[in-house]
């Protein structure tokens, strides 16, 4: 029994000199840290948007580029045998990365006091380019629907329009 009784004595003893388990308070949390470093990104014009020479007459005709490059125009009409082409562009940054694009749905082409509208919204990406896991490029193009109206006037019509590309 003295031994019994030496046993629990050390036990109760080792218990109270023994630090409880620290508990986390439940007003701490933890949280991590990160950060996602990547080159700047580039963007490129590597051609322009271009419908061509477009003989008339003219009553509200549409004449479309499409981001291929294919040029449509009514019967209406005699397009040039000149290329069209979409406007096209090459983004540089850091692999894998994905883009997203602004542009503007439309732009207004001047010649002198005169002026055209194209119509770009439906002839641009329409998902987020993601650069080559090994280049870190990816290219993309730009096409346009031209409406050339009644008494529309001879001239060269033209204009610039701005894509931005930024990481997603």
């Amino acid at each position: 029994m003295k031994k019994l009784l030496i046993s629990a004595g050390a036990l109760a003893a080792l218990a109270l000199t023994t630090p409880a388990a620290a508990a986390t308070p439940p007003n701490q949390a933890s949280a991590t840290a990160t950060v996602n470093i990547v080159s700047p990104i580039t963007l490129a014009n590597n051609t322009p948007l271009n419908f061509g020479t477009v003989v008339g007459p003219f009553n509200g005709e549409v004449i479309h580029v499409d981001m291929a490059g294919t040029r449509t125009c009514p019967a209406t009409v005699t397009c040039s045998a000149a290329a069209a082409s979409a406007a096209s562009f090459t983004i540089t940054g850091s692999k894998g990365q994905t883009v997203v694009l602004t542009m503007p749905s439309s732009v207004t082409l001047n010649s002198g006091a005169n002026s055209l509208s194209v119509d770009l919204s439906g002839d641009e990406p329409t998902t987020n380019p993601v650069l080559d896991a090994t280049t870190g490029k990816a290219t993309f193009a730009i096409g346009g629907k031209l409406t050339i109206p009644a008494g529309t006037v001879d001239g060269l019509y033209q204009n610039t329009f701005d894509v931005t590309a930024n990481y997603q």
